[in-house]
């Protein structure tokens, strides 16, 4: 942090960053809630306003609705003119205000005081740079920096004629920054419980939709599948009747009739497996958990894909062999969820391209990663966003569900299913992630 000193700001240098001379004169600076700067911002003004302490207000409020309210409670106070920063461009660069620095600044004969606060929120629990100081002499040398750039002499004249109690009690200052970083670590274990419950929350509302969708698609399936049944049964006598009977003179009428037969017992069976997939979807997972070496697991699903890739000629490389991995999960559960990758790795690829399928661990990290890449037609973004939607499918077949029960069985072990990266017309990189329940090689 740059310090600086008191006697360089009144020889008059001008190229002082703010925001940097905000975090060495105030004691106490880091990151902050939000809600913690409102309550301090709350404490110190409704102070000043109950007690009517004789002096002026400086604040920039960013035109925040909750900052703005509680500074509008000193508009109408005769002996604390309030001041207002919140213009554009009101300061000139070589004040080193930034654009998101929101501050208040109180001089009274009782209390001085100032904050700030960036507003530019931090990513790690919604957080806000910024700090406060209750010493006089820092606050109004604050003051002083900032009434410099603004050129006006009722602020000038204000700040020489306000008298301001030059004794300072650090342990007031001590006592309000410890109550405050109580508050702000039970306020990080409240946000991390609160966006558990919404994670938690958000999978029970899944779960309760998927179960009424499954046990839609239980009757509908039951439903339609004995008809079907009777459909292809019948297709199927008519098909042999007719290949017995010569009452068909014309050999080429009676090759069409069987091929039309044989058609429709095709999409009966397309039908079937459809159905299939649906209650299989809708069922509970029952996990059948064993200690399985993932290295050779991987390899022989490849292996077992092989020629479906071959067929298309498209190649396909395993892993190589490295460390082994022994994991106590569901080998067949774990096949299904990886072969529906590989299918769509096929169906996504080009003859004469490649789909490689890596298993990467490290001895530090608590996940095991089995990643497929692939040099097919890729994803949009618009698409990616709903890849693991039950039922959502950017192919002309099929019921979608393929993505969606993969996640749903690596979730039932812990882990997950994630689409790494895409480019359209290049290529996907998806993974499955495993946890490390780590297992004793079974002994013979």
């Amino acid at each position: 942090m740059t310090v600086w000193r008191v006697s360089d700001l009144k020889q008059g240098v001008k190229k002082i960053q703010l925001d940097g001379l905000f975090g060495h004169l105030c004691s106490s600076t880091g990151m902050y809630s939000r809600e913690t700067f409102q309550s301090l911002y709350s404490c110190i003004t409704r102070m000043v306003r109950d007690y009517r302490m004789p002096g002026f207000v400086m604040t920039r409020t960013l035109d925040d609705e909750v900052f703005e309210t509680m500074a509008h409670a000193l508009a109408d106070i005769p002996e604390l003119p309030l001041f207002r920063f919140n213009q554009p461009d009101l300061f000139p660069v070589e004040s080193g205000i930034c654009d998101q620095t929101g501050f208040l600044i109180v001089l009274t004969n009782r209390l001085c005081a100032t904050l700030y606060w960036s507003a530019a929120t931090h990513p790690t629990y919604r957080m806000y740079e910024g700090g406060w100081t209750f010493h006089p002499g820092d606050t109004r040398t604050l003051a002083g920096h900032l009434i410099a750039h603004l050129q006006q002499p009722e602020l000038d004249t204000l700040l020489k004629e306000t008298p301001v109690d030059r004794r300072y009690d650090d342990k007031l200052n001590m006592l309000i920054t410890s109550l405050v970083h109580g508050l702000e670590n039970r306020n990080r274990e409240l946000t991390v419980a609160l966006d558990q419950v919404q994670i938690l929350n958000k999978r029970n509302v899944d779960t309760e939709r998927l179960a009424a969708i499954g046990q839609l698609s239980s009757v509908i399936a039951h439903e339609i599948r004995n008809p079907l049944g009777l459909i292809d049964l019948y297709a199927k006598l008519t098909e042999d009747h007719l290949g017995q009977l010569n009452l068909i003179a014309d050999s080429d009428k009676k090759a069409l009739l069987l091929k039309n037969l044989s058609l429709i017992r095709q999409a009966t069976s397309s039908l079937e497996g459809i159905l299939s997939e649906l209650t299989n979807y809708s069922r509970p997972l029952q996990l059948n958990p064993k200690p399985v070496e993932l290295y050779q697991l991987v390899r022989d699903i490849c292996e077992f894909y092989q020629p479906s890739y071959q067929e298309q000629q498209i190649t396909l490389s395993g892993p190589e062999t490295g460390l082994m991995e022994w994991l106590t999960l569901d080998a067949d559960k774990l096949r299904q969820a990886l072969l529906n990758l590989l299918k769509n790795a096929l169906e996504a690829s080009k003859p004469g391209t490649q789909v490689t399928v890596q298993v990467e661990s490290n001895p530090l990290d608590s996940q095991v990663w089995v990643k497929i890449t692939d040099q097919g037609t890729g994803i949009t973004p618009q698409n990616s966003q709903k890849l693991f939607t039950p039922y959502f499918s950017t192919k002309g077949s099929g019921t979608g569900l393929g993505l969606a029960h993969s996640r749903k069985i690596l979730q039932a072990h812990g882990g997950s299913v994630e689409l790494l990266s895409s480019v359209p017309g290049q290529g996907s990189v998806f993974a499955i992630v495993l946890p490390k329940t780590y297992s004793q090689e079974p002994v013979a």
